[in-house]
């Protein structure tokens, strides 16, 4: 089956688009304000109405922060974990004990970021497709080779794409290859051992490569190179 995968964004905040034959699926929903050039970008090859599913990696402001923009925009339904419904109804990053930044350059960077808040979306029933576990595959009961991955550990809400014909992975903020992280490391991490262990699973399926959302998409190897970084990681807390 012929996906083919496009990307409308830019090196610090991917749009990933897979157009299937079933229609177009939107990868997250980047940065609050970015809207009317995602808008611009995606007519220059489909309307509006081609998008037949909205997906979300996970819940935070990079992610989500026009989110409720394009659900206004388009019927298309929102697949997302369970837990993403909650978050995304605060308008806020959820913080866990424990959590932390990998690296002092990533910690500085928040500092200067400061405000992960994003408008407030309010998920209706009849527009969520929720996943709770990879018992849950949507695309693949719609007929579409695309697997839903749970993939937690930057947060507990965080699902991938695993594009079986191809080996393409989709895997938000799981990893990363922007100039800011190291080792590819997500610059913030909840739960350094689930963060391995999900890399565990990517590499486990074999892909072909991995695409981040922030920085250039690297081939698998690089998470056989850097998987030993993650045993006994320390993270460096937030400042509150």
């Amino acid at each position: 089956m012929d996906i083919k995968v496009f990307e409308i964004g830019r090196y610090a905040s991917r749009n990933y688009i897979l157009e299937t034959p079933d229609g177009v699926i939107v990868v997250d929903t980047g940065y609050q304000g970015g809207f009317p050039k995602f808008r611009d970008a995606f007519e220059k090859r489909w309307p509006l109405s081609n998008v037949r599913y909205i997906f979300m990696t996970h819940h935070h402001d990079d992610h989500a922060g026009f989110l409720g923009e394009l659900m206004s925009a388009t019927d298309a339904p929102v697949v997302l974990h369970k837990l993403a419904i909650e978050y995304l109804a605060t308008g806020k990053s959820n913080e866990k004990d424990g959590a932390g930044f990998s690296s002092f350059v990533a910690s500085l960077y928040c500092r200067v970021h400061k405000d992960f808040s994003f408008p407030p979306v309010v998920v209706p029933q009849n527009r969520a497709i929720i996943v709770d576990s990879e018992e849950c595959q949507p695309f693949e009961e719609r007929g579409l080779p695309i697997k839903v991955l749970c993939l937690p550990g930057h947060t507990d809400d965080s699902i991938g794409l695993y594009l079986s014909e191809t080996g393409a992975v989709f895997c938000g903020d799981a990893a990363m290859n922007a100039i800011i992280s190291r080792a590819r490391h997500t610059i913030y991490i909840e739960d350094a051992e689930e963060f391995g262990r999900s890399w565990d699973r990517m590499l486990a399926l074999n892909p072909a490569m991995i695409y981040p959302t922030h920085g250039n998409p690297f081939p698998p190897s690089d998470l056989v190179r850097y998987r030993n970084y993650l045993k006994g990681r320390s993270l460096r807390p937030p400042r509150r």
